[in-house]
Order: C-alpha cells, then structure tokens, then sequence
C-alpha cells in the first residue's frame, strides 16, 4: 500500500474511531427511520460551467417526492462547487427553489457532512438552516446506528484534503475554458465521471471489510450498490441473460425470443454508453469472486440522464436513479437500479465473514 493509500485508512480509522466526537454525528436506524442520501450535486451559478444545472428540475421532483413520502435527507458532501463559484453566486440561483425547498423539510429532518468542494461549512452560517443566524459547523462524517458510517470520501487524499488550496485555485481557472468548449460541442465527461483514481473503490471496499461495517461515500461520481459498480453490474446481466438465451434458441415462442433479444441489446448499449463515458472501473474483487457487500456511493447528480442518490427505509437499502424525463409518471421517472437488499441481512454476511 502507497502512502498517499496510508494517508487515506489512517483518516478513515481516525474518525471511525472518534466516536461521538464532535467531527461525527450519530443519527438513529430503525423499523421508523427513513432516510434518503444524495451527494456531489456541485451547485453552480447556473452558467455554462455549472454542470448541475441540467438536472435542476429533476432534483426537485426528487426532494418534493422524498418530503411527502416523510424522509430525512442525508448531504454526503460536494453539494456546492465553491471550488469554482462564489457562495453568493450560488444562492442567488438556487436559494428560491433547491435550497428553500430542502429548507423546508426542517431543521431536524436535514444533516450535511461536508466534502472537499464544499468543505467551507465546517465554518459560516448553513444556507439549508432555517435560521441564517446559527453558526453550523458541519461534521465530517456520520454514523448510521451501530453498522453504517458515512463520510464523503475525500479523506486523507492528498489533492482534496491536504493541499486543497492548491487545487481550488486551479479548477477556478480551469473553469473559463469550460463555455468555450461546449461551444465546440465538448461534453465535460469528468463531471460524471470524476477524477478519482480508480482503485479508490477497491481502497474504500478494503476498509469497509476490515472494519465489519458499512461504508457508504459519495466523491468518486460513481454509484455503487452492494460492492458492484453499475459498468459491473450490466456485465453480469448481459452474461445471464445471453445464457437465457442460448437456453432458449431451441424454442417456439418467437415473441420471448426477440424480446430477450432486445433485453440484451439494451443492456449491451448501456453498458457501451458506460464504457464512452470513461466509468469502466476496476473490479473491486478478483473475477469470479463474490464481493462482500460492506461498500456503497451515492454515485452524483451530474449525469446527462439524471441523478442517483441511496434510500434507507428501516432495514431497507436501495440505489435509485431519478430520470430526467420531465414527462414520465412519478413510477417511471423513479428507478431502482438494483434489487433492495436487507441491512441486517447484509450484516450477517459482513459478520459471517469475520468468523472465517
């Protein structure tokens, strides 16, 4: 393991092991709690460098759905891009409608950690508070009950925790180019995909074993549910459902044929799309073996269809992903990625593992 990989456990372990301390929070987990985590929105001025901008409408649709249906809402980090635009730039369009909106689930309904480009909310005045008067001091990380921790994912990283001055300074920079290039037609794929190294996943997988616990980040942009990465994930349905198939060519029934055979090919256009898009990540355990289910990401609210955020209802987990089709009922528009899974049946199998 590298130094710059020591740096990052060692914070992790540091604030795992705080406990109640005043950089985590402890939030309850139970049969009545639900809880919805978004993360790495990266608001903007709503100019053509702000790439959150796209899905304005479609996050609205998702806080208005998550307020009736009684969540609270869980930040994991990155929800402001003051690395690139001024704090007043950003309230100034979004206060009436992201921020009022999240403003009124109130105050006990609402929790932030802060992550490397929002990293500011350790110190001034919180704009989702109701009362702008009350100095907040955001935590860096929050415990779940007993079983799952929540940090954003920037912890101990040399570029987004140490020097993050240094990198500050050279995203504002950046920035300009970015309404040139779309004049051009280039799409900034990064903002998806993010710049993280890819073995990161694995890093935080590792932790999460080693700890017996869940571990749920945001940062790297990419969604991830149960350990598998969506890249992951649709190879695995292709193999199956090409299985199926190969099963089934013998049969009569032309209609289930080519519906299968559609099946598949969409599964193969998206798993292509992933591959364009750069989000062909590394295998978080060797080919052939099971992934302990003990790592999880919000994935972003960046991509060019939509935004992905995680629920926990009870003793449910869930990845979604919110479509950006303005047109499509509230069932279509709201998609499960993944089958739900059982926390405490994942935690069985996390423990199970600790006796081997």
């Amino acid at each position: 393991m590298s130094k710059k990989d020591d740096a990052i456990i060692n914070r992790l372990d540091e604030l795992y092991n705080k406990g109640t301390d005043q950089n985590v929070k402890e939030l309850p987990l139970n049969s009545n709690t639900k809880y919805t985590l978004f993360s790495d929105l990266h608001l903007g001025d709503g100019k053509k460098a702000d790439n959150f901008a796209h899905n304005e409408k479609t996050m609205i649709f998702a806080l208005k759905y998550y307020k009736k249906n009684g969540y609270s809402l869980i930040l994991l980090g990155d929800v402001e891009e003051l690395w690139q635009f001024d704090l007043i730039k950003i309230q100034n369009r979004y206060d009436k409608k992201i921020y009022d909106l999240i403003r009124s689930f109130t105050d006990d309904k609402v929790y932030r950690i802060f992550g490397n480009h929002d990293r500011e909310w350790k110190r001034p005045p919180d704009p989702i508070l109701n009362d702008e008067n009350v100095p907040h001091g955001t935590p860096e990380a929050i415990k779940l009950g007993d079983d799952i921790f929540l940090v954003h994912g920037h912890q101990g990283d040399y570029f987004c925790d140490k020097v993050i001055w240094f990198s500050k300074f050279w995203s504002r920079s950046a920035k300009s180019l970015v309404p040139i290039g779309k004049m051009f037609g280039y799409e900034n794929r990064s903002a998806a995909k993010s710049q993280i190294p890819k073995s990161r996943e694995k890093l935080y997988y590792n932790w999460a074993k080693k700890k017996k616990v869940i571990l749920i980040c945001g940062h790297t942009h990419n969604a991830i549910f149960a350990s598998r990465s969506y890249y992951w994930w649709l190879k695995e349905q292709i193999a199956i459902k090409e299985k199926e198939l190969e099963k089934k060519q013998c049969s009569k029934d032309k209609v289930k044929l080519n519906k299968l055979y559609i099946k598949i090919e969409k599964l193969k256009s998206e798993l292509l799309d992933e591959e364009r898009r750069g989000r062909k990540y590394y295998r978080i355990t060797a080919k052939g073996k099971e992934p302990l289910p003990c790592y999880f990401n919000t994935g972003c609210g960046l991509y060019r269809k939509g935004i992905t955020n995680i629920e926990i209802e009870g003793d449910k987990i869930r990845l979604i992903k919110w479509k950006r089709n303005n047109s499509l009922l509230i069932e279509k528009r709201r998609k499960e990625l993944w089958k739900e899974q059982s926390l405490s049946e994942i935690m069985k199998k996390i423990k199970r593992e600790e006796e081997k």
